[in-house]
């Protein structure tokens, strides 16, 4: 019997599936669970997941069986309750989905097991791990084959390691593998690699296909509707080709409405959901806890340098990529125009997004979406790398080296606490770098940005360190003067102020009052 011998690329992902397998069975986070938190079903998976337990389990997606009494919601369901008194799934079903199949085992496994049948025991977990290995695998297995039609087994093997090893894919994989981020990363690689294929024999197959993928990835995050960017662009290298392109797409018409038709099915639960719950077929989920993006202030130095969570500082590797970008043109420069734009309109959005940080997260976890794109960037940087002198490439293949072990590091000091998940500043990071225990002073040193304020556009963070006891020792009047002087002598934080006062229609004066007040009542606890 003929056997397919391994090829470096097939030994990078036997690399990668080994190191995750140990890492999610040495942390087994299926397992830490205790009152009102779970090791896997938590923070943002629970919107994603409740869908499946409401529906197949407690038989009502619109989650009337909360006011069983015999019912213990110990932190399962979130919900914001609509004026109409319905219970609103904040985010979209789209990762319910993926998880499904999964879900479906345990569900079936659990009582061999001894396991609970109740959507949230053990089991269940496991198989939600299980499912972000499974997606990622896959989107690996076809970033493969995106990569190795424009490099060599070499450059594409070293990629295939650098990009789940080497970001906070790993983190995203492992650890928290059931957010969103493994599954985005997965279905957007396929969504590349469908659409090369597409215009190399277009057919209402591949369509149909392309369809699916782009509206499951719109359903899962409606802001990576920005991958159509790559359908568009893709094979576009020069403003004479861009018109060719578009006399190419009305040529395709019917493999295009094929495409609508496809992108739409995944939809049609969604639809059916928000017409049930909210009486609109369309609604904005997101309305009700007051997000939004800021377009006119976009922080994009903060995104990609600050010690919060900028991108390049706690995925480094990401920088050398972005680099990529301008290499490309000699082996894959039917993708530079393409990659170029998506990657420079998601800076954009997330820089836009209220929460630019990502709330609670090991670096910017949205950015994780897009690596199987930046991994073709990257291996234009290996691959011209490759053909320069041999100091060079051995200066090269070290500074990967040290990128990946760094990334590892970075992940060991998240997971230990060192690194905050959302207040870190240069102080606290230096300090705890080099450590195998976190210095306590380090909690003192950081910064909490208050979110409330943040959904107005305002970003006001609160010292950990700080010492308000004379603050609290004024009167309410003078504490108030001290903090709006202290508000009014940070030019930054007045300008947000009084773009919060114009998008209101609200006086300046009374801007600033509500921001001095909560500032107050924060720092004294009052």
């Amino acid at each position: 019997m003929f056997r397919r011998k391994l090829t470096l690329p097939d030994l990078a992902l036997l690399v990668v599936l080994t190191v995750m397998v140990v890492t999610m069975c040495s942390f087994h986070a299926w397992n830490r669970s205790k009152p009102n938190e779970r090791g896997v079903i938590k923070w943002d998976v629970i919107s994603y997941y409740s869908y499946l337990p409401a529906t197949f389990i407690y038989g009502d997606v619109t989650l009337g069986f909360l006011d069983d009494p015999g019912f213990n919601n110990d932190n399962k369901f979130w919900f914001y309750p609509l004026e109409n008194g319905n219970r609103l799934i904040q985010t979209s079903m789209g990762l319910s989905l993926l998880y499904a199949p999964f879900f479906f085992m345990a569900h079936i496994l659990a009582p061999l097991f001894g396991q609970a049948r109740d959507g949230f025991s053990n089991i269940y977990q496991f198989f939600l791990l299980l499912s972000s290995l499974f997606y990622v695998m896959l989107g690996l297995f076809f970033l493969r084959k995106v990569l190795l039609k424009f490099f060599t087994r070499v450059t594409t093997a070293i990629v295939l390691l650098i990009i789940p090893l080497g970001t906070n894919l790993f983190y995203y994989s492992v650890h928290e593998g059931a957010m969103s981020h493994a599954y985005n990363f997965a279905l957007i690689t396929i969504f590349l690699f469908m659409v090369t294929r597409w215009y190399e024999e277009p057919g209402f197959g591949k369509a149909a296909i392309l369809g699916l993928l782009y509206g499951l990835i719109a359903l899962i995050r409606p802001s990576n509707i920005t991958a159509g960017i790559l359908l568009l662009l893709w094979g576009v290298s020069s403003w004479s080709s861009l018109g060719g392109r578009f006399r190419f797409l009305a040529r395709q018409l019917p493999g295009l409405l094929v495409m609508v038709l496809c992108f739409v099915i995944p939809w049609i639960p969604q639809l059916i959901y928000w017409k049930e719950v909210t009486g609109s077929v369309l609604f904005n989920s997101y309305g009700p806890s007051g997000s939004s993006f800021f377009f006119g202030s976009p922080h994009i130095l903060d995104l990609l340098f600050s010690y919060r969570k900028g991108w390049f500082l706690y995925t480094p590797v990401m920088a050398l990529a972005t680099a990529g970008l301008l290499l490309m043109g000699k082996k894959c420069r039917s993708g530079q125009w393409s990659i170029s734009l998506y990657l420079l309109i998601q800076i954009y959005l997330l820089a836009s997004w209220w929460s630019w940080w990502n709330g609670g997260s090991f670096g910017l976890r949205s950015f994780v979406d897009i690596y199987g794109i930046m991994a073709v960037p990257l291996a234009a940087l290996l691959d011209a790398l490759y053909g320069a002198r041999k100091y060079v490439r051995f200066a090269a293949g070290g500074v990967l080296l040290f990128l990946l072990l760094l990334n590892l590091h970075q992940t060991f000091l998240y997971t230990r606490g060192f690194i905050h998940y959302s207040g870190m500043t240069k102080q606290a990071y230096w300090l705890n770098f080099m450590s195998i225990k976190p210095e306590g002073s380090s909690w003192q040193m950081l910064s909490i940005p208050d979110a409330e304020l943040a959904r107005m556009g305002i970003y006001y963070g609160y010292d950990s360190g700080a010492d308000d006891t004379a603050l609290k020792d004024m009167g309410e009047t003078e504490g108030m003067e001290m903090i709006r002087k202290e508000i009014e002598g940070n030019p930054r934080l007045t300008r947000q102020i009084k773009r919060h006062a114009a998008r209101m229609d609200m006086d300046y004066r009374e801007a600033l009052g509500m921001v001095v007040e909560r500032v107050y009542h924060y720092r004294t606890g009052s």
